[in-house]
């Protein structure tokens, strides 16, 4: 398996991942912002109705209250018509004016001139005043006439009052025929006194209240004709409140509601309600909340979406890193037992033709070797008798060459008949340096034996063990043809011993160090190439491993590896 080739694999299932959390994250927002949207609408619909409900309170309230009023001002009339008539004194109409709070006490005759002011003022624009009387009164009972009657009326039967100086400062009032005077008996309410009321018990002080509450922008009461009635800001009472919002509530006779960017960079949710009394058309209730909270709340619970899932997704990744690089691992691991597998059978079919081999070979060279000994002590040459004697031994010397290699052919085909005893490595290295020390001497290498701990007893074929050594110290000797040093190393970690043989010289090339244990590969001009194949056969026989480390123009190191479960220390 090629290095990189599960990298595809890990990118395309870390895109798949972050694909689907990013629709998840994407999906879960839009979900999380109309739940909270829709929190601020079931809020906003539950201060409509409180607000709704006071406004109907209020309204029937400021009712009963200008009907009291007028009802007041209507026995104040009345006893001022009978003192009248009884021919009272001035000063009494004007102590029980001071006494009712009434604003002004105006008699006035059927032409519209003054007939008595007993509160000191003459009323200014007369004829039209009774004008605007006659004209309203017409068709109406002659003897009470009422003007600034705002909520006690259905919507749209409300009288519009003259904008002359006189009405400026009168709020609302009566006008009643005089029997003690051929003329009109105009009593106007104190405005203070009618404000003081509507204050107390009026729908803008209820608004107000409401629009204390936080997140509130605004609360509003607004006419058929969107004219503020009363508003959280009081400077906005009759104004007007007109835009798409309330002219689609006014089309759908239905709530109409929509979210506005406000100057701040934040959002207000705003809901236009058509109110009715007792069935009656009565206006429009408007609120405004804003959003602030909402837009926190859903970037606080946003980021904290994408924290925990770019978390999760960190360790997701890692976690399928993990696995692919554990499946690679394990995917080496099965190359390896394969590539092992196969080797053990193209060494079991090598034996069963080795040993054919062998039969088939060994038989012609002992013959070849049995005639060359009786040619050379029967048979004496007349002349050139050395040369018949060199060429005679030159025969035999490659006879037995063949019989090594036949011989070296079968030890890494068949299988090994290991012997196994202990063996002494301190003795067995001095041993092997002793054999050779002259070649390193020929070769200028120092040789240099280290023990790191004690020195081991292993249980292991000697001649096996010592064929294995020195094929490693022969290797490293003739990669050291100018001189350099041989180091041998023991040492014992978790069970295990370890001898390292390496060495000064040139080191082996990249391309060769994967090739270095398959069968008949070498480098030298003279070699088998079944040196280290027979070695690793031999090391893995006692259930060690051998493993290689070169670097060109550094050295090589060859470290063994063997269990001590029978070794003593």
């Amino acid at each position: 398996m090629k290095r990189n080739s599960l990298v595809p694999y890990f990118l395309a299932s870390v895109l798949l991942l972050v694909g689907l959390f990013s629709l998840y994250v994407f999906y879960e927002s839009r979900w999380l912002e109309e739940e909270l949207v829709r929190q601020v609408e079931v809020k906003a619909l539950a201060l409509t109705r409180t607000m709704e409900t006071s406004a109907k309170k209020s309204i029937k309230g400021n009712a009963l209250i200008e009907e009291l009023v007028r009802q007041r001002l209507l026995d104040n009339a009345r006893l001022i018509d009978r003192l009248l008539t009884a021919n009272a004194p001035a000063p009494l109409v004007q102590r029980i004016s001071a006494l009712n709070h009434l604003h002004k006490v105006e008699l006035l005759d059927l032409q519209g001139r003054p007939w008595v002011t007993h509160t000191g003022t003459v009323p200014l624009d007369v004829e039209s005043f009774l004008a605007e009387l006659r004209e309203r009164w017409s068709g109406q009972d002659s003897t009470v006439h009422i003007w600034g009657r705002l909520w006690s009326q259905p919507r749209g039967q409300v009288p519009t009052l003259p904008q002359h100086k006189f009405w400026e400062d009168s709020v609302f009032g009566v006008a009643l025929e005089a029997r003690s005077f051929p003329g009109f008996i105009a009593i106007h309410a104190d405005a203070a006194y009618m404000l003081k009321l509507q204050r107390e018990i009026g729908v803008q002080r209820q608004i107000q209240d409401l629009g204390r509450q936080e997140g509130i922008h605004h609360l509003a009461l607004l006419d058929n004709d969107f004219t503020v009635l009363a508003h959280t800001d009081p400077g906005l009472a009759g104004s007007r409140m007109v835009d798409d919002l309330s002219a689609r509530a006014r089309v759908t006779d239905r709530s109409a509601h929509r979210i506005v960017d406000t100057e701040g960079g934040g959002r207000r949710y705003e809901l236009v309600k058509p109110m009715r009394l007792d069935g009656d058309p009565m206006g429009f209730l408007r609120i405004g909340v804003s959003m602030d909270a909402v837009d926190t709340a859903w970037w606080q619970s946003l980021w904290s979406m994408v924290g925990l899932g770019c978390g999760i997704l960190g360790l997701g990744m890692l976690g399928f890193a993990a696995i692919l690089y554990n499946q690679r691992f394990h995917m080496q691991e099965i190359k390896a037992l394969e590539a092992e597998v196969d080797r053990r059978e193209h060494l079991s079919m090598m034996g069963n033709l080795a040993a054919t081999v062998a039969h088939e070979v060994r038989n012609p060279l002992n013959a070849i070797s049995m005639g060359l000994q009786r040619l050379k002590a029967e048979f004496q040459p007349t002349q050139d008798e050395g040369e018949y004697s060199r060429f005679i031994e030159l025969m035999r010397a490659e006879v037995h060459r063949l019989n090594s290699i036949v011989e070296e052919f079968l030890t890494l085909a068949r299988p090994l008949n290991i012997k196994p005893d202990l063996v002494k490595v301190d003795q067995l290295l001095k041993d092997l340096t002793t054999l050779t020390e002259g070649d390193a001497e020929s070769s200028g290498v120092d040789i240099a034996v280290v023990h790191h701990g004690p020195r081991p007893v292993v249980k292991a074929d000697p001649d096996y063990l010592k064929q294995v050594l020195l094929n490693l110290i022969l290797n490293g000797l003739q990669a050291m043809p100018e001189g350099g040093r041989l180091t041998i190393e023991t040492s014992i970690r978790d069970g295990r011993m370890r001898l390292s043989v390496s060495d000064t010289g040139e080191g082996i090339a990249p391309e060769n160090l994967a090739r270095i244990f398959e069968p008949y590969f070498t480098t030298k001009s003279e070699g088998s190439g079944l040196g280290l194949p027979i070695a690793r056969r031999i090391v893995e026989s006692h259930g060690g491993t051998i493993e290689v480390a070169s670097q060109t123009g550094t050295g090589t190191r060859f470290d063994i590896v063997l269990p001590l479960d029978h070794a003593l220390t």
